[in-house]
């Protein structure tokens, strides 16, 4: 993408620094089995999936802005072909917790739209090299 990628501050909260300016704060999950209970008509059925939970809080609190982007990467299963990652602006983070569960269908949940959005993150760098100086 042509951007300059260096290490961040992870006592900060970021983990990247993209250009000097944009925040990026990386979090890997691996694949857990979650049992999940439906009723219906008075019968339970019970299953288990594989999901995979980020957590955006420290410590049960959500900090102030550490990071402009969250990138949540889903590490595959043994099944999965390839794991999914998601570029989520800081500013539509809606919560402390984002658990992405496995299914026949892709997720079609609130961050969906920022499946892959890398061009979210060349696209603030840019905006960003003209409104202020680099982080240091």
């Amino acid at each position: 993408m042509g951007l300059a990628v260096r290490c961040g501050n992870p006592a900060l909260g970021h983990d990247l620094l993209v250009d000097g300016h944009i925040r990026v704060s990386l979090r890997v999950a691996f694949p857990s089995k979650r049992r999940h209970v439906v009723t219906v008509a008075g019968r339970s059925y019970q299953y288990r999936y594989h999901s995979w939970h980020f957590n955006f809080h420290h410590h049960g609190e959500m900090r102030e802005r550490y990071a402009d982007f969250l990138v949540c990467i889903a590490v595959p299963t043994h099944r999965s072909a390839r794991g999914e990652i998601f570029v989520i602006p800081w500013e539509h983070v809606a919560g402390k917790t984002f658990s992405l569960h496995a299914g026949r269908r892709a997720y079609a949940g609130q961050y969906a739209r920022f499946r892959d959005a890398w061009s979210l993150v060349s696209d603030a760098a840019r905006r960003a090299s003209h409104e202020w100086p680099a982080v240091a």
